[in-house]
């Protein structure tokens, strides 16, 4: 499967992802989620959603490159699965750096 149409069957996943997560954030909170003033703002949420595809579309092109996705099921399975694979991924690479020493300021 050539990579472009990875990224765009990857991003149709994470997209899917994020629709089900708004779906299950509106039940939740009965009403949008990013109401201003008890939640973010609507442009928040809008800049969270290209990221979450955005990385849903670049995962499913770098695995279809590797020539791990054979078909659009798998890069669509990739791209709704991506964002929480990277949030782990982070996390640990995150925890496993050395702890950054605090700059004392002279007085």
């Amino acid at each position: 499967m050539e990579w472009v149409a990875a990224a765009l069957w990857g991003l149709a996943g994470a997209a899917v992802n994020r629709t089900l997560v708004f779906l299950e954030a509106n039940r939740r909170i009965k009403g949008p989620a990013w109401r201003y003033p008890e939640g973010p703002g609507g442009g928040f949420f809008l800049l969270a959603t290209v990221l979450h595809c955005g990385v849903g579309a670049v995962v499913a092109a770098a695995t279809a490159q590797s020539g791990y996705v054979t078909n659009s099921l798998v890069a669509m399975g990739v791209g709704a699965s991506a964002p929480v694979a990277m949030k782990s991924l982070s996390r640990m690479a995150l925890t496993a750096l050395p702890p950054r020493e605090r700059e004392v300021d002279e007085v």
